[in-house]
Protein backbone atom coordinates (compact mmCIF):
# COMPACT_ATOMS: atom_id res chain seq x y z
CA UNK A 1 0.00 0.00 0.00
CA UNK A 2 1.33 3.68 -0.80
CA UNK A 3 1.41 5.71 2.31
CA UNK A 4 -1.10 9.24 1.68
CA UNK A 5 -1.44 12.77 3.77
CA UNK A 6 -4.72 14.18 3.16
CA UNK A 7 -6.32 17.60 4.88
CA UNK A 8 -9.59 17.63 6.30
CA UNK A 9 -11.63 19.87 8.71
CA UNK A 10 -11.23 18.69 12.10
CA UNK A 11 -14.95 18.13 12.10
CA UNK A 12 -14.83 15.93 9.67
CA UNK A 13 -12.06 14.01 11.10
CA UNK A 14 -13.47 13.61 14.15
CA UNK A 15 -17.19 11.97 12.19
CA UNK A 16 -15.02 9.63 10.02
CA UNK A 17 -13.00 8.46 14.13
CA UNK A 18 -16.14 8.00 15.01
CA UNK A 19 -17.55 5.91 12.47
CA UNK A 20 -14.48 4.02 12.02
CA UNK A 21 -15.00 3.17 15.58
CA UNK A 22 -18.27 1.89 15.09
CA UNK A 23 -17.51 0.03 12.10
CA UNK A 24 -14.44 -1.75 14.16
CA UNK A 25 -12.17 -0.47 11.20
CA UNK A 26 -9.47 2.18 10.93
CA UNK A 27 -10.17 5.46 9.69
CA UNK A 28 -7.68 4.42 6.51
CA UNK A 29 -10.02 1.87 5.97
CA UNK A 30 -12.95 3.95 5.87
CA UNK A 31 -11.40 6.48 3.57
CA UNK A 32 -10.20 3.61 1.42
CA UNK A 33 -14.14 2.44 1.12
CA UNK A 34 -15.52 5.92 0.55
CA UNK A 35 -13.02 6.29 -2.44
CA UNK A 36 -13.82 2.89 -3.75
CA UNK A 37 -17.85 3.37 -3.33
CA UNK A 38 -17.58 7.12 -5.83
CA UNK A 39 -14.45 6.19 -7.78
CA UNK A 40 -16.38 4.93 -11.58
CA UNK A 41 -14.01 2.27 -11.91
CA UNK A 42 -14.14 0.51 -8.53
CA UNK A 43 -17.11 -1.61 -7.26
CA UNK A 44 -16.63 -1.27 -3.23
CA UNK A 45 -16.11 -4.52 -1.53
CA UNK A 46 -19.16 -5.54 0.33
CA UNK A 47 -19.03 -4.82 4.24
CA UNK A 48 -18.30 -7.58 6.27
CA UNK A 49 -20.45 -8.87 9.06
CA UNK A 50 -17.52 -9.91 11.64
CA UNK A 51 -20.25 -11.76 13.95
CA UNK A 52 -21.70 -13.43 10.49
CA UNK A 53 -18.61 -14.40 9.62
CA UNK A 54 -17.65 -15.98 12.91
CA UNK A 55 -21.36 -17.92 13.11
CA UNK A 56 -20.69 -21.37 12.56
CA UNK A 57 -17.32 -21.70 13.78
CA UNK A 58 -16.76 -24.28 16.49
CA UNK A 59 -15.20 -27.91 16.75
CA UNK A 60 -17.16 -30.15 14.12
CA UNK A 61 -18.83 -32.32 16.57
CA UNK A 62 -20.77 -29.64 17.78
CA UNK A 63 -24.41 -29.56 16.38
CA UNK A 64 -27.40 -27.44 17.21
CA UNK A 65 -29.53 -30.71 18.71
CA UNK A 66 -31.86 -28.88 21.76
CA UNK A 67 -29.61 -29.18 25.08
CA UNK A 68 -26.29 -29.78 23.51
CA UNK A 69 -24.60 -26.41 23.84
CA UNK A 70 -25.66 -26.90 27.69
CA UNK A 71 -23.35 -29.81 27.59
CA UNK A 72 -20.80 -28.29 25.29
CA UNK A 73 -20.58 -25.40 27.59
CA UNK A 74 -21.47 -26.56 30.94
CA UNK A 75 -20.44 -30.12 30.68
CA UNK A 76 -24.05 -31.25 31.78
Amino acid sequence: MKAVTITMPEELDAEAAAEARRLGISKSELIRRGLAAVLPARKPEPVKNMLLERAGFGSKGISVKPGEIDEVVYGL
